[in-house]
C-alpha cells in the first residue's frame, strides 16, 4: 500500500465511511478509491483536490501526492530539480528538441512519455505558475520545435496555443540563425537567491550543476543564443502561423 493510499483510508475510516461513501463525496468510482488505497492506481490532482475537501485534510493528501511524484516517480538525478525550480526568482530555458516540460501540456507530455505517473510528475512541475511568488520565465525555443511532431496535429496545434497563453516569455530561435551553440542539447538556468544554477540534459540523464565556472558558461551561451532568437512579438507571430498549419 502506498503512503497516499494509507493516508487516505486512515482518514475514511477515521469518519467511518465506507469506500462507496467516499466515492459519493469525491465523485469518482468506489472502484478507483480501492484502487488507490491498495496502491493500484496513482491518483489524480483531482482526486486528491476532491479528497482533501471530503475528508478535510486541510490539503494533507495533495501534498503527499506531490511529494511521491518528487521522490518516486521521477529519476533519483532529477529529484533536486523540481525543489529549485519553486525556489526560483528567474528560469532561463533553452529547447533545441522539443517544448520543455514546464511548458507542456498534458496531451503533449502523454506523448512523450508514455507514463501515467511520469506526465503527472510533469504536470506537478507547473505549479510554479500558481504559488505565491511565481519566478519569471524565459524560454527561448528553436524553430524545429514548433514543426516536430509529438502526438497528433491537434496535439500540435494545442500545444502551440499555450506557449502563446502561458505566462512566460516565449522567443522563437529562426532556421536561418547565425549560430550553432544549441544543436549539442537544451539547458535550464535559474536564479535562487542571487545564485545561478543550471540544469544540462544529456542523453542518458540530467545534471545539476552549480560550478561558477560552468554555470557563467552557460550563461554566456544563453545570451547569444536569445540575441539570435526573434522578438517575443515576432516570436509570438511565429509559433501562431506554425499553429495554423498544424490546423489545417
Amino acid at each position: 500500500m502506498s503512503l497516499f493510499g494509507s493516508e487516505l483510508r486512515r482518514a475514511r475510516e477515521g469518519l467511518g465511511w465506507s469506500r462507496e461513501q467516499l466515492a459519493e463525496e469525491v465523485k469518482f468510482s468506489a472502484s478507483l478509491v480501492e484502487k488507490v488505497e491498495v496502491g493500484n492506481k496513482f491518483p489524480s490532482e483531482a482526486f486528491a483536490t476532491e479528497a482533501d475537501k471530503a475528508l478535510s485534510t486541510d490539503g494533507f493528501l495533495s501534498r503527499i501526492r506531490l511529494h511521491t511524484l518528487k521522490q518516486d516517480v521521477v529519476p533519483e538525478w532529477f529529484r533536486a530539480w523540481p525543489d529549485i525550480e519553486e525556489q526560483a526568482s528567474v528560469i532561463r530555458l533553452f529547447a533545441p528538441l522539443v517544448v520543455p516540460g514546464q511548458l507542456q501540456i498534458e496531451d503533449y507530455a502523454r506523448a512523450l512519455l508514455g507514463d501515467e505517473d511520469q506526465v503527472a510528475a510533469r504536470m506537478a512541475r507547473q505549479h510554479i505558475f500558481v504559488q505565491d511568488k511565481p519566478p519569471d520565465i524565459v524560454a527561448v525555443l528553436d524553430e524545429a520545435v514548433l514543426h516536430r511532431q509529438i502526438g497528433s496535429r491537434d496535439v500540435m496545434y494545442r500545444q502551440l496555443k499555450h506557449l502563446t497563453e502561458v505566462s512566460a516569455s516565449v522567443q522563437v530561435m529562426p532556421f536561418g540563425a547565425d549560430t550553432y551553440l544549441g544543436v549539442d542539447g537544451g539547458f535550464s538556468l535559474v536564479t535562487v537567491d542571487n545564485r545561478e544554477i543550471s540544469y544540462v540534459d544529456t542523453p542518458a540523464r540530467g545534471f545539476v550543476l552549480d560550478d561558477p565556472e560552468v554555470v557563467t558558461q552557460l550563461v554566456r551561451r544563453w545570451d547569444h543564443l536569445r540575441g539570435e532568437a526573434l522578438p517575443q512579438r515576432q516570436s509570438q507571430e511565429r509559433i501562431v502561423e506554425v499553429a495554423e498549419q498544424w490546423n489545417t
